[in-house]
């Protein structure tokens, strides 16, 4: 959805990162202009590549593992975007794992810390955000919507691929999750009627 909602936005060049060979193709078929494959190539050589003055924008749900590289390949005026800290959660049966929560622990003291007075020099941000407190913003929300509603019914944004799964397989579909090989949404079925 992002390649879609930069591209409708005319943003350009618009690069993408995947992590297995298997989801390139989808990204050039959405509008991506490149498309970084980590699995075959390095991440931030491939990006100085494609774009060796910068990023206008970085849309980062990785976390620490990609936030101070993230931020150092903004062009001035740039934004850093984060959504996500995919990189210091524990995943799969490591949850379980207190060295997996201590290894958290540990990146988490890792963060980068931004330089106000950088950021000012290079006219550079870092904004961040969490769906999940957006429940009250119904104003914001509901234009939001209503763009994705326009961009839908005039068939300028493709709906991802949905695999589904029944309530009682939630642990494959965990599986599939953090496994890297999913590509589109996943969606686990009650069989209830709201």
């Amino acid at each position: 959805m992002l390649i879609q909602v930069c591209k409708l936005c005319g943003c350009h060049p618009i690069v993408a990162v995947v992590g297995s060979s298997h989801k390139v193709a989808l990204c050039h078929t959405l509008g991506a202009d490149i498309v970084i494959d980590k699995s075959t190539e390095g991440l931030w050589a491939a990006a100085e590549e494609s774009s060796p003055d910068g990023y206008i924008a970085v849309f980062d749900a990785n976390g620490v593992a990609t936030l101070q590289a993230s931020y150092d390949h903004l062009a001035m005026c740039g934004r850093l975007i984060v959504y996500g800290f995919h990189t210091n959660l524990p995943m799969g049966s490591s949850m379980l794992s207190p060295w997996a929560w201590i290894k958290m622990a540990f990146g988490m003291a890792k963060m980068p810390k931004f330089d106000s007075m950088g950021m000012v020099m290079d006219s550079k941000a870092v904004m961040g955000f969490n769906l999940s407190f957006f429940a009250e913003e119904r104003e914001i929300i509901g234009t939001y919507l209503d763009q994705i509603g326009t961009w839908l019914e005039a068939g300028q944004l493709r709906v991802a691929q949905v695999t589904e799964y029944e309530m009682e397989q939630v642990a494959e579909a965990h599986a599939l999750i953090q496994s890297g090989r999913s590509v589109g949404k996943i969606v686990c079925r009650t069989g209830m009627v709201l």
